[in-house]
């Protein structure tokens, strides 16, 4: 068995490592299309379906809150300083967990840095259905979902070892 310091250790370099990684990620992706895809077109990848379509995006995810980058800015730091303050609080013994945090750490980051070195947000996911969005934004949507999921599937469990039902 693993004793607290050292599994302690272990999941804060799952979160870290997984933050680095979703950073990475986007911003070479949205590197790539700045280089390669001009500004206003798309590149259809599935018939319909599927586009890539290089926008700027001065709002917050899936083109929420349209011009308002400073206000945007600020919220991503405090929202980045509540992501580290939750990791802390929290605390789940959990890999899992700290992979999903890191996820939103990496977005919230990712996202952040476009706005500090351009002052806009770089978009280029293009699901008919939904608005553009990108990297960042995916990995921030699918780690708080998980991470909702995992709170309330840890309540449920205790609210049943304590005989709630």
């Amino acid at each position: 068995m693993i004793k607290r310091g050292k599994r302690n250790l272990i999941l804060n370099i799952y979160f870290l490592v997984t933050a680095a990684c979703i950073v990475t990620a986007d911003q070479v992706t949205k590197y790539m299309i700045t280089q390669k895809v001009p500004e206003g077109s798309s590149i259809e990848v599935i018939k319909g379906i599927l586009s890539i379509t290089h926008i700027r995006n001065t709002g917050a995810a899936f083109g929420l809150f349209q011009g308002y980058t400073g206000v945007l800015t600020v919220i991503s730091i405090i929202a980045i300083f509540l992501i580290i303050i939750l990791k802390s609080i929290l605390n789940f013994n959990s890999a899992f967990y700290n992979v999903c945090l890191g996820f939103v750490l990496g977005g919230a980051l990712g996202n952040l840095i476009d706005r500090f070195l351009v002052g806009e947000v770089t978009d280029f996911i293009n699901v008919k259905f939904i608005p553009v969005f990108n990297v960042a934004d995916s990995f921030i949507f699918t780690g708080f979902s998980l991470i909702i999921i995992l709170i309330i599937k840890e309540y449920v469990k205790k609210g049943k070892t304590e005989g709630v039902d």
